[in-house]
């Protein structure tokens, strides 16, 4: 799905609580904080609303107006430091399940902009294979919304 339906459907969505936007360069220290390339999709999403609550759900991100709990950067160095099993460098947290679990970025897969959304499942421990969620990040935040709404 293209980043337009993205925003659209988050934008149409009425349950919901968004962030300002983050600014370019927020999201180019976040991602060299966190030595990784982000997918357009994603960045998009952190241009136009910085952070989200969705439903009953709150995806991490960045930029001035972030809750300390949804700081993307934060987040990630702690489920990469300090929690076990440490989450590998290739993903990136986006949004927790609530029991310990993330919904991830899969950036070992990234081409042309674009990688799937993984699901990381802290009992399975640090040599799984994740499970792909969806195609895209776009793609994901439209599934999980048409699913849930």
């Amino acid at each position: 799905m293209s980043i337009e339906t993205m925003t659209m459907t988050i934008d149409q969505l009425l349950d919901k609580d968004l962030g300002i936007g983050a600014s370019e360069e927020s999201i180019r220290d976040a991602a060299q904080e966190l030595g990784v390339t982000l997918p357009n999709d994603y960045e998009a999403y952190l241009r136009t609303y910085g952070w989200a609550r969705l439903l009953y759900d709150e995806l991490y991100g960045i930029g001035d107006s972030v809750p300390a709990h949804l700081n993307l950067t934060t987040n990630t160095v702690r489920e990469r430091t300090d929690f076990r099993p440490y989450l590998p460098k290739q993903l990136i947290p986006v949004m927790p399940d609530g029991a310990g679990n993330h919904y991830c970025l899969d950036l070992s897969k990234l081409e042309f902009g674009i990688c799937p959304v993984v699901f990381w499942d802290h009992d399975e421990g640090e040599q799984q294979t994740p499970q792909i969620v969806g195609r895209s990040f776009s793609d994901w935040i439209v599934e999980y919304v048409t699913a849930n709404a």
